[in-house]
């Protein structure tokens, strides 16, 4: 047989332990009986009952197990089985269902139910109590929920992705700022909407290492142009924006981790990550915790961006009556250089949770290794758009335009005996596009 100590958890022995403390005072104290009983309630936040009840038990043998609960598992219900089935089919029937009615209109139902059966009609607090003992937290998910968010949080989700060293796990992902911009023509400034943001993520040292602010919805070109800054150094083009801090986190990534979007399963992203010797990895619906340093950094940016004119705020209800396009100041330029600033901070600023500095830790988690030094032109040619064309008389032949190059004629005459040209073009500016030369394989534009 085991003993009470054995089955008690640990909360009922802590809370035994407790009451058989202040029980000792009393019996072997000096006090008056009815001054220590006092004395001890107000400790245990007992009733003086409470106490000379539990004295009764202890005075004997004085042992801790004998203040420990009589009974272990759930006591008898009084509530009679007929009632428990109408209680059990009333709630799977009605109240299980995906419209998520309230608990109220449900009770008076089941207790309806009874009178007709001649039942005592149970309270509301005891068919509150019977839900979570007659139904899982996922069954209620599954059952009162549709879109599946609550059923995930309940499920373990294993998976987390840690890296040691700065640059072995790169996070990437995109989302709509929260601030309108204007731009100017004319001297005047004419409302355009909302950009997106795309940043790149260092795991290891929580710091932001790219960004890319675009017009257009997140696309290949969004994810090049913030691969082509998270990779190559960034002071010149820092210097073009006049801002005078340093950024000094770049590299090439040994792996990236993006979500299941169109844009990350282009082949024109698979065949770059593969030139650069970095491996892909893709996490699927419900694994967002897979992708957690990059949408808290991008939340954490889109709140420096609430605060400036113009926000849309996290969701209409945030944005209440505010008037966003009236409002908005900012144009592109400005819009991206406040966004830089903001990186900048985050990097130099200490984590609330971890007390790490992201920058502190880019030096000290940096492997000390003499990397090649790539630059922004041909990071980005490697990951824009590419197309295949043959040389024709006219050059080559791509959107219904023809471009030609002197140094294309040599090619021309020797045209049949050519394999089809591997073409870039970035779809921002298509007035030029980048090929390779098939004898030096240098990209060069027509």
């Amino acid at each position: 047989m085991k003993s009470g100590r054995q089955e008690a958890s640990d909360e009922a022995w802590s809370k035994a332990t407790r009451i058989a403390r202040e029980l000792d005072r009393i019996l072997d104290g000096s006090d008056p009986m009815r001054d220590a009983v006092a004395r001890a309630a107000s400790e245990l936040r007992l009733s003086t009952r409470q106490v000379y009840n539990h004295l009764s038990r202890y005075r004997a043998e004085r042992r801790v197990s004998s203040l420990l609960p009589k009974t272990s598992g759930a006591r008898r219900s009084r509530i009679s089985p007929a009632v428990e089935k109408i209680i059990a089919e009333t709630l799977r029937d009605m109240w299980l269902r995906p419209e998520q009615p309230d608990l109220a209109p449900i009770v008076e139902e089941i207790r309806a139910r009874c009178a007709r059966e001649q039942f005592d009609p149970p309270a509301y607090v005891t068919i509150a109590k019977r839900i979570p003992r007659l139904f899982t937290p996922e069954e209620i998910s599954r059952r009162r929920y549709t879109d599946g968010s609550k059923l995930r949080r309940l499920k373990p989700r294993p998976g987390y992705i840690r890296a040691k060293h700065a640059l072995d796990v790169v996070q990437i992902d995109h989302t709509p700022a929260d601030i309108q911009f204007v731009d100017v023509i004319d001297g005047q400034g004419l409302f355009v909407g909302r950009p997106y943001l795309t940043i790149a993520a260092d795991v290891a040292t929580s710091a932001i290492i790219g960004f890319c602010l675009t017009l257009e919805q997140p696309s290949r070109l969004s994810v090049a142009l913030c691969l082509a800054q998270a990779m190559c150094r960034k002071d010149d083009w820092l210097a073009e924006r006049n801002i005078n801090h340093a950024w000094p986190m770049y590299g090439r990534p040994k792996k990236i981790v993006v979500d299941s979007a169109m844009e990350f399963r282009s082949a024109s992203f698979t065949r770059g990550c593969a030139e650069y010797g970095i491996a892909i990895k893709t996490r699927n619906k419900g694994t967002v915790h897979r992708g957690g340093v990059v949408e808290r950094l991008l939340g954490k940016v889109n709140t420096v961006l609430r605060s400036l004119p113009g926000k849309t705020g996290r969701s209409i209800a945030d944005r209440g009556d505010y008037p966003s396009e009236d409002r908005a100041r900012l144009s592109f330029s400005d819009l991206e250089r406040c966004i830089a600033l903001a990186i900048i901070d985050h990097n130099l600023s200490q984590n609330a949770r971890k007390l790490t500095v992201p920058v502190d830790e880019w030096e000290n988690k940096r492997r000390k290794v003499d990397a090649p030094a790539d630059t922004p032109i041909e990071v980005l040619l490697n990951f824009l758009p590419n197309k295949t064309r043959r040389i024709s008389p006219q050059g080559i032949s791509l959107f219904a335009i023809d471009y030609f190059d002197p140094w294309l004629g040599p090619l021309i005459a020797r045209r049949d005996r050519l394999d089809a040209l591997d073409i870039r073009y970035d779809p921002r500016d298509v007035s030029h596009i980048y090929l390779k030369d098939p004898e030096t394989r240098m990209s060069r534009c027509p």
